[in-house]
């Protein structure tokens, strides 16, 4: 609720001047491009376990200006721990953001390579605990010159001294840049958390006053079966087609809209407002070849408790015969327990393989989704037949994943390589090969062995 949004905002000024801690570094080793692992939640070996985390923040980002740009940040309110100095005073919570921007390409500046220098940007969080409140929501302002950054945040839990990191791409250059609209809910007045809409709820786009003159065109692609190759096939992925425009129309001012914003200077605003069905929207602004998707999930996503959702899930272990007739059952729910008791033998431990198969693709879905659902995506597909790899190295073009210890004649590598796909930046595509064969139908004929393998 927008009685729960506070506001931090950093200065507008020299950060000298006032206050901000900011620091300049050098990022020589990844403009060199070597393999250094890089922290996500507490453990940098296996970083994508998310019952694990500390706590678990959600982001929403926007370029609210030429010069700035802003973070909101929710978190369960339960989750930070709540301190008091004294028996009388109230329990508190206390938090700390820290953005490290690293420069990808500046408007001054025609390169795509690092330019050697990052900023860094430091704020305080803090507030007391409120009983009826579920989230608490922060907003925090910094300055932002036009460009393209690599953007990492770390959301520390002061009190119980632990950390969650992340980082993303965040394109902040031209004046067509879909940063600088801002999708929201049009109820709550929330924002669209981690770029992926609820279909249960109604959605707005918040266009700048600059854009309202413009014809802004509405497509959506509906939710389709589309499953990566298995690794040792290599088959071209297949591209996203959006259907014709059903939608032509220029914005409405934000003043005649009866709908609930973030804390922020809307006024001259427009609205654009569409119907929030499951699938991938789509707008497109006139004279533009760039677009403004958004993804709109189904209910309970990243969780999969749809029947059907749970069915499809099953397709990287299942045959084509046992998948197409779990999807044609006139009884899915007792096709699917049929599915998993065939390997399990005994309830208990088939309740353990769907526990664990089902966390996978719930893990999957917070982590690896862009316009595809995560578990979807290659690394999807990998983390839920695989599970967590022992090591990740990051660099710029991408991830490798290592299972096993390295330098061991059984170790497997993944090497998943950045894609340029637009404007989705979660894009990762799995290098293929022939000798993953083997290792692929091991593990799948031990999840058919109802065994969960631990490399």
């Amino acid at each position: 609720m927008l009685h729960a949004i506070e506001t931090r905002n950093a200065p507008e000024g020299l950060a000298q001047k006032l206050g901000m801690r900011v620091w300049f570094f050098c990022v020589g080793l990844l403009a060199m491009g070597c393999h250094t692992p890089s922290q996500l939640g507490t453990d940098t070996m296996r970083p994508y376990q998310w019952e694990d985390l500390p706590h678990h923040p959600k982001y929403a980002w926007h370029r609210n200006g030429p010069d700035s740009a802003v973070a909101f940040v929710q978190l369960p309110a339960h989750e930070p721990l709540h301190l008091r100095e004294n028996r009388d005073d109230p329990f508190r919570y206390s938090l700390s953001l820290e953005l490290i921007l690293y420069p990808i390409q500046l408007s001054e500046v025609d390169s795509t390579s690092w330019n050697g220098q990052a900023i860094r940007y430091s704020f305080d969080w803090e507030g007391e605990a409120q009983k009826e409140r579920q989230d608490i929501v922060a907003r925090f302002a910094f300055p932002l010159e036009p460009g393209r950054y690599r953007i990492t945040h770390n959301l520390k839990d002061v009190h119980r001294g632990a950390e969650v990191s992340g980082s993303f791409l965040f394109d902040a250059l031209s004046e067509d840049a879909p940063a600088r609209c801002f999708a929201l809910h049009s109820e709550s007045g929330n924002p669209v958390w981690n770029q992926q809409a609820n279909a249960d709820e109604k959605v707005a786009l918040l266009v700048p006053p600059d854009l309202l003159d413009l014809v802004w065109e509405h497509a959506v692609l509906p939710p389709v079966d589309s499953f990566p190759s298995a690794p040792f096939l290599d088959r071209t992925t297949r591209e996203i087609e959006f259907p014709e425009a059903d939608i032509s129309v220029k914005p409405t001012p934000f003043e005649a809209m009866s709908i609930l914003a973030p804390p922020g200077n809307w006024e001259g605003w427009g609205v654009l407002t569409w119907e929030n069905s499951a699938g991938l929207h789509r707008w497109t602004m006139a004279g533009s070849q760039r677009h403004i998707l958004l993804p709109s999930r189904r209910a309970h996503f990243p969780q999969m408790r749809d029947l059907n959702e749970m069915i499809r899930a099953t397709r990287y272990i299942a045959t084509r015969d046992e998948y197409k007739s779990m999807r044609e059952s006139r009884n899915p729910k007792e096709a699917l327990d049929s599915f998993w008791l065939q390997f399990a033998g005994d309830s208990e431990t088939a309740r353990e393989l769907i526990r664990t198969y089902y966390a996978r693709v719930h893990e999957a879905n917070l982590y690896f989704s862009g316009f595809r659902e995560g578990w979807c995506t290659d690394r999807g597909m990998v983390h839920v037949v695989f599970g967590h790899p022992d090591r990740i190295r990051r660099d710029r073009y991408g991830e490798t994943w290592i299972y096993g210890e390295e330098g061991e004649v059984n170790t497997l590598i993944f090497r998943f390589t950045v894609r340029a796909s637009g404007d989705d930046f979660n894009v990762f595509e799995l290098e293929r090969y022939p000798g993953f064969r083997s290792p692929w139908e091991a593990m799948v004929s031990s999840w058919r062995r109802g065994k969960i393998r631990r490399r």
